[in-house]
């Protein structure tokens, strides 16, 4: 999938199952500040898309990305890096990086090993995770937030956009409630 992205990266390195199925992937992504709320439903996606067959991509990063993983370990998830395969981020979820790739997961990433991830590496994560994706699924998002970064590469690229609603008293709902009133598949 990712040869046909705009500006497809040269080089990969990764870690973990070379053996994981990358035909049938779907992107989740959402707040860092997740409510509690948005991490069961979030759980519950992973885990029934894991069932049905479906390896889920997303970023790592707290919150929604890291409920994703940790739903799909037993069905296959993949961990896409903004710094090198050395330098997790954040931090605390070394302890969730090791175990996709103990339970046969993949950590992937196009810096090389020692790269500490700057600000400007997180888009280009973003456009790999919806480029590794054939449909991003957005469970909350604050009006201006990288999983909006993520739904509008997926666009770019030609995936599917689905957003989860939220209330529209919380600013972690703006976002992906922007995304359904312009055309996202509801979920």
């Amino acid at each position: 999938l990712l040869k046909y992205i705009d500006a497809a990266p040269p080089v990969l390195s990764m870690l973990g199952s070379f053996h994981i199925d990358l035909v049938q992937t779907v992107g989740i992504v959402g707040a860092r500040n997740a409510s509690s709320a948005g991490q069961k439903l979030t759980r519950m996606l992973a885990e029934d898309l894991g069932r049905a067959g479906y390896v889920i991509v997303s970023g790592l990063a707290r919150g929604i990305d890291a409920a994703a993983h940790q739903a799909s370990l037993m069905t296959g998830t993949v961990a896409v890096l903004a710094g090198g395969l050395d330098r997790i981020y954040p931090e605390e979820n070394l302890p969730l990086a090791e175990e996709i790739v103990a339970n046969g997961g993949l950590l992937v990433t196009e810096m090389p090993l020692g790269w500490e991830p700057r600000s400007r590496d997180f888009p280009r994560r973003n456009r790999l995770v919806s480029g590794l994706s054939r449909g991003v699924v957005v469970v909350e998002a604050a009006k201006r937030s990288g999983s909006l970064i993520t739904a509008r590469y997926a666009l770019e690229q030609n995936r599917d956009v689905l957003a989860v609603p939220g209330s529209p008293l919380d600013p972690r709902a703006e976002g992906s409630n922007a995304l359904i009133r312009e055309g996202a598949e509801l979920v």
